[in-house]
């Protein structure tokens, strides 16, 4: 790694890694690879989070969806019977 680089992601400020992550993880921009390892072991571990949070909320509105589909086709099906 050139001390150019190292210079520049120790330039960063740490409150700005958890932004950075958050943009690596919508993949508006990519990964500084070149980072020291302490730096870009802890922005991974960031953007890992982010995206292991939005799977986990994916899939609870997935659920959640499919439950309401579920609840509106039992009460379809109530006032059907209900009518004959």
């Amino acid at each position: 790694m050139s001390s150019q680089s190292n210079h520049e992601a120790n330039a960063v400020p740490l409150a700005r890694i958890p932004e950075i992550a958050e943009m690596i993880a919508d993949g508006e921009i990519p990964l500084p690879i070149d980072w020291p390892n302490g730096r870009l072991h802890h922005l991974l571990d960031l953007v890992h989070a982010a995206r292991r949070r939005r799977l986990v909320s994916f899939i609870a509105r997935t659920i959640a969806s499919d439950i309401r589909r579920q609840e509106r086709r039992t009460e379809n099906q109530s006032n059907v019977t209900e009518e004959i």
